[in-house]
Parts: C-alpha cells; sequence; structure tokens
C-alpha cells in the first residue's frame, strides 16, 4: 500500500484542528455554564427582594387600613350634630342616613353599631337598618373595643392636660384593630361621639360609641389588590403554600387562631430567567457560529476598519443621542462664522438653551425617559425653518443654537420664543405625555464679544437671569448680570465661611392660640447677620443654598440649634422649615433621630413644616421619610397652604397634623371676598380631616376676628409678637410655663 507523504502532516493538522475546535467546545460550554449560572443566581435575589418588598408593603397596607378608619369614622364622631343625636336624644333615622348608610355606601363597612353604656342602640347591617336588640353583635370580638374606648375617656377626662387654645368637652378616643367577628376575620374600629368645638357641651355620662366593622372579604380583597396591585388575594387559615405569598393578618392580642393574607406572588426573577432563556440558546448558537465565522469576518476586517474610521469620525462631531451637533463641532463652526462676521457689518446670534424641569423627569421616571425626551427636542430643533440656524448639544440638557441676524429689531426674541415654543410642546412617551420648558440666555457678536468661550459663557450667564425672572423666558446678556452672578457666588462663599464662623443665628416667632393670648409653641427662623453686610435676607440666600446644595446643612443646623435653645421651654412646641432639598439627603430621618437623642429634645414637641412642593413631587423617598418622622413623633406641618397646587388628594394620601394657611390670604381679609371664603373652606376641611389649622401673618384684629369666629386653632403675625432672638423671649416662656402650671393646679382641685 502506498502512504501518502503528508499524512503525517495532515493528521497532525487534524489533530490541531481537534483540538481547536475542543478548546472553542470547552470555552462555549464555560461561558454557557457560566451564563446559567449567573442568570439562576440573579433571579433567586431578584425573587427574595422582590417577596420582602411586598411583605412590607401588605404589612403596612393593613396597618394603614386600621389607621383609615379613624378618618372615617372622626367626620361623624367629631360633629356637634352627631352628639345632639345620640347623646341627648337618640335619632334612629338621622344616624341610619349619616352614618350606617353613609359608611356603607362610601368605603363598603358592612356593620355599624352605635352603643350607649353597655347597650347596642343603633345598627346597620350590610348597610340596612336593624333595631339594636335584634341586630347580630359579636360581643366577645367587639365589647373589648367599646370598653377600651369608655376606659380612655375616662382616663383622659381624669387626667387630661389642657392644652392651650383646646375646646372643654370631653376627649376623644378612638381604638382599631383585626379580630374574628363571628368567626370571620374583621377590622373593627370604634370612636368615641364627642363634640368638635365647644358649641354642643358634652353630656355627663359615658359618650356614646361609634363602631364599624369591616369583613376581609371578596371587597375588602379587591380593594387592596387594586390599591397594591397584588394577583388573587385570599384569606387562609393555613400558612402560604408553594407558590403563594402572605403575610400574617395582625389580630389583637387574645386571638388564638391565625390567619394569613395570601396571594400569587411577583416573580420577577423568574419572569426574568424566562425572557433570557431565548436569548442564552441564541448567545450558544453564535458562539457556535462564531467559530465557523473567524476566517470570513478576517476577511472582511479591512472593509470594517474603514467603515469604523467613518463611523469614529462623524461620532467625533456629532450628538449620538440627539443627533445634533456636538461641543467640539459647535466650537469649531462658532469659530469659522466668527472670522466670517470681520468688517462685513453681520451678526452672529448665540442661544444658550437650558432646559426646565428636565431632572425631575430623569429622578421620578428614568434616564431612559430622559433620553427619549432628549432626541425629541433634538429633533424639534433641527426642524426649526430659520435659514443659518445651527443646533447643538453643549452637555447633558443644554444646547446651543446659533443663527446669523441682521439688524431688524425685535430680531433674537422672535427667533427666542420660536425655539422655546418647539420645546415646550408637550412629548408622548410610554403611553404618557410630557412637558418640559426651557430658559433662554442669548448673546450677539461682534457686539458682547467675539471669541468662541466667551460669547458662550455670557450667554450661561443670561440662562440664569432667565431662571431667576421665572423661567421660560428670554434673556439678553447685560452687563449687570456678570456682577450679579459674581454677588451670588460670593454669597455661596460667605454662606460656607458663616457655617464655620457661627455667624448664624436663630429668631423665634410665638405662635398663639385663637385667643389670641395663650402661647402654644415658637417658629424658629433663620437668621445671617454678616460681618460687613450686615443683616442678609433669607429670601436672598435661601435659594442660593438650595441651588448650591448647602440648605440641607443649613436646616440640620437650625433643628438643632433650635432644640438646643427650646428643650427647657416648658411644653412649647417647636416648629422649624425643612426645604424639599433636605428629604433627597439619604439618612433624614437618621440624621433628626441624633439631633432628638443628643439635645435630649422631645419628639412631640417639634414640628417640620414642609411646602406644598415636596408633596407634588410624589417622591416614594420623600413620603416615606415624612412616614418615619411621624412615626417617631414629630409632628409635621404644611406651610404656605394655598398658595400652590394645592390638592385633597396630597392630604388624603398622607396625613398631616398642621395646615398653615398662607399669609396672603390673611392680608385680603376684609379686602376681598374670595379669601374669607377660600379660610372658611380650608378651616371647615381641616376640622373634617381632624387637622390643626394655623393662620400666619395675622396684622390686624380685624384679621383676628374673623379667624376666631371661623374656628381656627392657632395663629401667628406681627399684631402678636414679631420675631425675636431668644434672649427677648423670657416673658414669652414664662408665660408658657404659667399656663402649664396653672392648668396643673386646676387639674389639681378637680
Amino acid at each position: 500500500m502506498r502512504i501518502p507523504i503528508h499524512s503525517g502532516a495532515g493528521m497532525a493538522s487534524a489533530r490541531a484542528s481537534d483540538r481547536t475546535i475542543l478548546a472553542v467546545a470547552l470555552v462555549v460550554f464555560a461561558a454557557i455554564v457560566a451564563m446559567g449560572a449567573f442568570a439562576l443566581l440573579a433571579a433567586e435575589r431578584v425573587d427574595a427582594a422582590a417577596r420582602q418588598r411586598w411583605t412590607e408593603l401588605v404589612s403596612r397596607a393593613l396597618e394603614s387600613k386600621a389607621g383609615l378608619l379613624q378618618r372615617d369614622l372622626a367626620s361623624f364622631a367629631h360633629w356637634d350634630e352627631s352628639v345632639l343625636r345620640t347623646a341627648y336624644f337618640l335619632d334612629v333615622d338621622w344616624v341610619h342616613r349619616n352614618f350606617g348608610k353613609w359608611l356603607r355606601d362610601q368605603d363598603h363597612h358592612d356593620r355599624s353599631y352605635i352603643v350607649l353604656n353597655t347597650a347596642v342602640a343603633y345598627a346597620a347591617i350590610d348597610g340596612e337598618q336593624v333595631p339594636g336588640e335584634q341586630a347580630p353583635f359579636d360581643e366577645p370580638a367587639l365589647f373589648p373595643f367599646v370598653l377600651d374606648v369608655q376606659k380612655a375617656v375616662v382616663e383622659r377626662s381624669n387626667h387630661k392636660d389642657v392644652d392651650a387654645g383646646a375646646g372643654t368637652g370631653t376627649p376623644s378616643a378612638f381604638r382599631a384593630g383585626y379580630v374574628r367577628v363571628e368567626g370571620r376575620p374583621a377590622l373593627v374600629g370604634a370612636i368615641s361621639i364627642t363634640p368638635d368645638y365647644g358649641r354642643v357641651i358634652a353630656p355627663e355620662q359615658m359618650p356614646p360609641v361609634a363602631v364599624t366593622v369591616l369583613f376581609i372579604d371578596d371587597h375588602f380583597l379587591n380593594e387592596l389588590a387594586r390599591e397594591l396591585r397584588i394577583a388573587e388575594p385570599a384569606v387562609s387559615l393555613n400558612p402560604p403554600e408553594t407558590g403563594q405569598h402572605g403575610v400574617a393578618i395582625p389580630f389583637a392580642a387574645g386571638e388564638a387562631e391565625p390567619a394569613w393574607l395570601v396571594w400569587k406572588p411577583d416573580m420577577p426573577g423568574t419572569a426574568l430567567l424566562h425572557a433570557l432563556l431565548p436569548a442564552l440558546i441564541a448567545t450558544t448558537v453564535l458562539l457556535l457560529a462564531a467559530a465557523a465565522c473567524v476566517l470570513w469576518y478576517a476577511r472582511r476586517a479591512t472593509q470594517n476598519l474603514a467603515a469604523s474610521e467613518a463611523y469614529a469620525s462623524r461620532l467625533a462631531y456629532v450628538d449620538p443621542l440627539c443627533g445634533l451637533a456636538n461641543r467640539a463641532m459647535l466650537m469649531r463652526v462658532l469659530g469659522d462664522r466668527l472670522l466670517q462676521l470681520d468688517g462685513t457689518g453681520h451678526r452672529l446670534a448665540v442661544f444658550f438653551l437650558d432646559l426646565d424641569g428636565f431632572k425631575d423627569i430623569n429622578d421620578t421616571l428614568g434616564h431612559h425617559v430622559g433620553d427619549v425626551l432628549l432626541a425629541e427636542i433634538g429633533t424639534r430643533l433641527k426642524e426649526l425653518s430659520i435659514p443659518g440656524l445651527l443646533a447643538s448639544r453643549f452637555g447633558g440638557d443644554e444646547f446651543v443654537i446659533l443663527v446669523p441676524i441682521g439688524d431688524a429689531p425685535g430680531e433674537v426674541e422672535t427667533i427666542g420664543n420660536a425655539i422655546l415654543e418647539a420645546v415646550r410642546k408637550p412629548t408622548a412617551v410610554g403611553g404618557q405625555f410630557l412637558a418640559v420648558g426651557g430658559s433662554i440666555g442669548a448673546t450677539i457678536a461682534p457686539t458682547h464679544s467675539t471669541e468662541a468661550s466667551e460669547l458662550i459663557r455670557l450667554a450661561d450667564i443670561a440662562v440664569y437671569r432667565a431662571k431667576a425672572d421665572g423661567r421660560g423666558l428670554l434673556r439678553q446678556f447685560e452687563p449687570r448680570m456678570e456682577h450679579e452672578v459674581r454677588q451670588r457666588r460670593d454669597t455661596e462663599t460667605d454662606l460656607q465661611r458663616a457655617l464655620k464662623d457661627n455667624e448664624l443665628t436663630l429668631f423665634y416667632q410665638p405662635q398663639f392660640a385663637a385667643d389670641g393670648r395663650t402661647v402654644i409653641g415658637f417658629e424658629a427662623l433663620l437668621r445671617w447677620i454678616h460681618p460687613s453686610r450686615g443683616l442678609v435676607s433669607p429670601a436672598e440666600f435661601v435659594p442660593i443654598a438650595e441651588q448650591s446644595g448647602l440648605i440641607t446643612e443649613l436646616d440640620l443646623w437650625a433643628v438643632r440649634r433650635a432644640c438646643e435653645q427650646s428643650v427647657d421651654w416648658g411644653a412649647a412646641r417647636m416648629a422649624v422649615n425643612l426645604s424639599p432639598v433636605d428629604f433627597r439627603m439619604r439618612d433624614l430621618v437618621g440624621a433628626i433621630r441624633r439631633i432628638l437623642d443628643e439635645t435630649g429634645f422631645p419628639a412631640e414637641r417639634l414640628e417640620i413644616e414642609i411646602t406644598e412642593n415636596l408633596l407634588l413631587g410624589n417622591q416614594p423617598e420623600a413620603f416615606a421619610s415624612l412616614t418615619a418622622l411621624r412615626a417617631m413623633g414629630v409632628r409635621v406641618a404644611l406651610d404656605d397652604f394655598g398658595s400652590g397646587y394645592s390638592s385633597l388628594g396630597y392630604l388624603r394620601r398622607f396625613r398631616v397634623d398642621t395646615i398653615k394657611i398662607d399669609r396672603s390670604f390673611i392680608q385680603n381679609i376684609g379686602q376681598t371676598d374670595d379669601a374669607a371664603a377660600i379660610i372658611d373652606c380650608v378651616v371647615r376641611l381641616a376640622r373634617a380631616l381632624a387637622i390643626t389649622v394655623t393662620a400666619e401673618g395675622v396684622e390686624t384684629r380685624e384679621q383676628l376676628r374673623y379667624l376666631q369666629s371661623v374656628g381656627c386653632h392657632h395663629v401667628q403675625g406681627y399684631l402678636l409678637a414679631s420675631p425675636m432672638p431668644p434672649s427677648s423671649l423670657s416673658r414669652y416662656i414664662e408665660q408658657v410655663k404659667h399656663t402649664h402650671e396653672h392648668s396643673a393646679a386646676r387639674h389639681a382641685e378637680a
């Protein structure tokens, strides 16, 4: 047999090829195993995080359901008419219309009762009136709530500490919790029926108790499902089974038999893994195909390299997101156009566009939505029918537009308004319409400068003026603007130094009960005493502090100093303002807790004042921080109510303790009819929600008398007392202490 002379080389080549194929197969197998392990691990971690998050969310929802019962019952129980028609004489039909049937229609309460001492005087079963003696009433389950309320009323009547400005009626009490009613899990609430503002005198006997029952049935579960977006909720007597998730219903102490609220769990990790399976399979196929295509790709290497060079050249001058010229292209074109202006008499306008509200969209909806919006803005700028226009993305949400102009008056304003009009049109992104505005600063070459970087710098300064004047505006550069920017930067630097050199101080303005004499608390107001400029207005340095990020340090300093200085001022409350910027801090609640612990200041005496802008942002972090602060005992006041985007929805979603009516309404009392009507409506609304009302900016006796007539709880203003340093507060502090000592003495005599 004849042996080919290259058989050995061929076998060696085949073996080398086999080893290469084996190596590639091992690499592919290892890559597949690694991807599969990573996918399984990631899916499990995501599912675990989702389970924990839903457990906490559902647990909080069950607890909040119990808390919301007080809101439902308070509107009836704290009504003078309710006292008349239950405690003095029982008007069954009126009670049914305004209590039993109303609760059924509004919030689907299953059972409602009025208990006089220990007897059921009124009952509504599924919205239908039933004689009290015939109504089903699970005494072992419901009477503990009634007895707890009655016991609390007695204890508070015997030991109440009369608060300044409060009424003299029997104190109200409320109890709520989960129990089994006739063997069925239910949410039960009970509240004493007491007068609202003292216009009706509470009877000497035990006040009636209103009781309501919501069974955890299909309606309750469906409402919970719609609220939390959980699937197939149900009540189970056994712990959650495989394929279910659940939490124990927080029954009141004494319930021997537990129950669970279970639902079909959301498994994002598993869903993600299922979604990745096709990708993993496709990756495997691609890896195998890659080994066979290596030589083919090598032949294409030269062509791909040339295409890559062309693409890289394009990226060097074009913004990949918006398709506009980038900064390098802008500076190149701007330099060329400035050279062309020499001796021609032509002019070039430079428009610096900064989007308004873009950061909020990024923070709330995500950067991917922001990218889509930026791309849409870029498309609109390219489509502007303005001769010679060059639009570029300067960076972030900033754009620079170059436009040749003539000598026609108002031409810059016309072009700028066209740009603003194009920007502010709503954009559909992900099924929702988004709208942003823009502020423009404009410079003109050669009037303002003939240097590219200087023209852009001055236009940027003009943008600051446009934003300061209200946003959505065009402002041409003026020399005084540069001075204002320099002054703003100097103020920021001085403010940083002031924090270190102890130039900041607090003034305190007393807050009074509605009688205008009894001091119930103080509001801490930040003041800056500059060594050369004297007293600097907060209206000047607070906006700068918010823009620079110093506001959080200033506000925490104010909280600490107010707690330190007022810790021995009796039981008076201390109100301190917090900026919406503060709630972006990662551990704001922990910082305030440390201040309270270190100063020994009781949390119940601290009141945090926020503005409506914080609630308007609808930030989950802000709501979580406010909820945690209230859980600590800190009160929350909504400042300047009515001056912004006031919404009943915010008050229903997040419960504040105090509403402060904006001073603009107070000042118009007696001047305009709508101011008095608005104040009356706000007070009625707050009382219906059991919220304290404070009127700020009281400056005349007429204003004070009107606020007293509509039932405003507290007042504050220059008529009563001006802000003053701690050294001048001794008289008011003694008044506070004397008030509480007098109350204690009256209690002892009683």
